[in-house]
């Protein structure tokens, strides 16, 4: 039985190749969830009241009798 023949720098360089493409992807998905946990962070504290300024009154409803 012959075994076939494995071209080991081949294999190397698509293992270099894909590990780079994987890094990068991994990256960009990184820096996406990043950035849209800045932007939902800062939405919150937008909605959020302001503890400092007073409350608003509220107007009493006028009495039906």
């Amino acid at each position: 039985m012959n075994r076939a023949k494995v071209d080991t720098q081949r294999d190397e360089r698509a293992k270099r190749e894909s590990q780079i493409v994987i890094d990068a992807e991994r990256a960009a998905r990184e820096e996406k969830t990043a950035r849209l946990r800045e932007l939902r962070l800062a939405a919150q504290s937008a909605q959020a009241p302001d503890p400092t300024r007073p409350k608003p009154a509220r107007r009493r409803a006028p009495s039906k009798g």
